[in-house]
């Protein structure tokens, strides 16, 4: 049996914890026990809210005021990719989630993995690429008065939906320890398009969407929209001169063709990771498709019957320099064998 761990070893672990941003890696070499000893401690902290506690004492409490958050244009800078000046220049990893797709009656475990790598492996950011929510009570595609229409979940059985995701990945890795973002997909944004096409609700859903992520510290992009980091765009998927999505069986050769600067995305729910040489001297960009992050094998009820591919799992990027310099694709099986 496992002798008690005593309250002045839990302070130390304590102060270890914010000693090293919670790397448990370093962690453990500090106190000189075992990972798995180590991250045993972590989630005492976390339960017990020690750790929250000293976040709280050491920060002013933050209150999101969605009403106030405005969509400013972003500047982007292109810098020419060149091996002789890439390795003085900033690094930035980011652990990308692809579309999740959240529902009612679709497990959060797979949320609760993802939070035990972020946790372990303390990334710099942490981006949902979008279509975190499925929100099929808002779509568009059924026929009036179908079955598949009849049978929708509540607006408000989604949003419950996407709590209990969040809050199984949060219980891993605590509130504003790593800062998150989420890209809106087209599946969110189908509550932009309920909300024209009923008036009445104009502010009303788009709110409890907004406020839903603002209560888990999560920033928001609007759909269509692009997120920068070193120089890379981050967006769900990137629109053609006409204003459609860029698809296809090799979305990533297309984007790469128009393109002035690297891309990460995601939508098709396929993995892939591609470099694109431009004209200059050993000028290029990246391109990145983060695949799905849904439950591993889970295949919505619109492919019955259709060609896919899925790659289920997240995607741990190196950023530098304007490019992915490092892209590791970790599958939702890796994730289990690992943590589960």
């Amino acid at each position: 049996m496992t002798p008690p761990v005593s309250d002045e070893e839990m302070q130390r672990t304590l102060a270890a914890y914010f000693a090293h941003s919670g790397n448990i890696t370093y962690m453990a070499a500090d106190l000189d026990l075992s990972r798995g000893a180590t991250y045993d401690r972590v989630k005492r902290l976390r339960r017990e809210g020690h750790i929250r506690e000293a976040q709280q004492a050491a920060q002013t409490e933050y209150t999101p005021d969605i009403d106030m958050i405005e969509v400013a244009k972003p500047r982007v800078r292109v810098r020419a990719y060149n091996v002789s000046v890439t390795r003085d220049l900033p690094v930035r990893r980011v652990l990308a989630i692809g579309d999740t797709h959240w529902k009612p009656g679709q497990g959060v475990e797979h949320m609760r993995l993802i939070g035990r790598y972020v946790a372990e492996n303390r990334p710099d950011n942490v981006v949902h690429i979008g279509d975190a929510l499925d929100m099929e009570s808002c779509e568009f595609h059924s026929a009036a008065g179908s079955a598949s229409q009849m049978n929708r979940p509540s607006f408000q059985d989604e949003i419950s939906a996407g709590e209990d995701a969040l809050e199984a990945y949060h219980s891993e890795i605590g509130l504003g320890e790593v800062p998150h973002d989420v890209i809106y997909g087209n599946h969110e944004y189908r509550v932009e398009r309920l909300e024209e096409l009923a008036p009445n609700l104009a502010g009303t859903l788009t709110l409890q969407r907004d406020q839903l992520f603002a209560r888990y510290r999560w920033k928001t992009t609007p759909y269509r929209h692009w997120l920068f980091f070193e120089g890379v765009g981050f967006t769900h998927v990137p629109h053609s001169i006409m204003q459609k999505p860029i698809g296809g069986r090799y979305p990533e050769n297309t984007i790469g063709n128009q393109s002035t600067h690297s891309v990460v995305f995601g939508h098709t729910h396929r993995w892939n990771h591609v470099t694109v040489p431009k004209i200059g001297i050993n000028n290029a960009i990246t391109v990145t498709n983060v695949g799905c992050a849904m439950p591993h094998g889970y295949l919505p009820k619109y492919t019955d019957g259709a060609t896919t591919g899925y790659t289920y799992g997240i995607a741990d990027l190196r950023l530098r320099g304007g490019r992915v310099e490092g892209a590791n694709f970790i599958s939702m099986l890796d994730l289990e064998s690992r943590y589960a």
